[in-house]
């Protein structure tokens, strides 16, 4: 009871108490999957989620509770959103920063349809519908049972069926002709341990002015430890928020 009290407040204290109150209701009462448009405020265009689903719990973490506003090292030019899932963290990228170049990865097929509904109205988001990995390769969708948010991938072959294409950090800025990554949000299920234990992993991370990541340690072991040897060799500050953890790099 506790928690459905905090989270009305939340919701009225961002959209008004009428409107908060209609949005738990509509969202929490209506049909399954049902896509629900939301204006938010300080969001240009609608954004979309389906209800009864796990988009409204990153909705919440996104939209209400804001955990992408966070400090950056500077002002980004190229953002790449790894996990982007139904296109939250995209939209609230493009608002905040709508002079930034925003490349958005998303492997599974339902989150990917509604991705591109949400960023239609962003020119400068790219959406690509690929995995994020060490390397080039083919991967695996696996449903954990986690609702549309907690797909993980395993490497496959190019002939497993439903496999999809996977591409590196320096895939992407080769692919693009980026000569840095300003700002990298990867939130992937646990697929970060294979991108920091990636042979290139400095190629892109050299580059890097703010991370920003999510560690799944409860899924791979091994990923805070693969993160902070990573990080070793790099002068940044940390900060928390939400589930993120927030490197800034100090340049010289």
């Amino acid at each position: 009871m506790k928690n459905k009290f905090y989270k009305l407040a939340l919701y009225c204290q961002k959209f008004g108490f009428a409107k908060g109150l209609k949005m738990i209701l509509t969202g929490t009462f209506g049909k399954k999957d049902q896509l629900l448009g939301v204006q938010v405020p300080g969001i240009k265009h609608p954004v979309y989620f389906r209800r009864r689903s796990s988009d409204e719990y990153i909705f919440q973490h996104i939209f209400i509770r804001e955990e992408y506003n966070f400090d950056v090292t500077a002002t980004p030019a190229t953002i790449i959103d790894a996990g982007a899932n139904v296109g939250f963290a995209a939209v609230y990228f493009a608002n905040k920063f709508p002079n930034a170049t925003i490349i958005c990865l998303e492997p599974e097929p339902g989150n990917f349809k509604l991705l591109q509904k949400n960023i239609a109205n962003y020119p400068n988001i790219i959406p690509v519908q690929k995995g994020l990995w060490d390397k080039t390769a083919y991967l695996q969708i696996i449903d954990t049972g986690l609702d549309n948010w907690g797909f993980t991938v395993k490497e496959c072959t190019r002939d497993t069926p439903g496999a999809i294409e996977a591409l590196s950090l320096t895939d992407i800025m080769q692919q693009y002709k980026l000569p840095a990554l300003d700002l990298v949000k990867i939130d992937i299920e646990g697929s970060e341990k294979e991108v920091l234990e990636a042979p290139d992993l400095h190629q892109w991370l050299s580059t890097c002015d703010t991370l920003a990541i999510e560690l799944h340690d409860r899924m791979k072991p091994g990923t805070s430890k693969a993160l902070f040897q990573a990080l070793a060799p790099y002068q940044a500050t940390m900060n928390v928020k939400g589930e993120n953890l927030i490197f800034n790099f100090k340049r010289s």
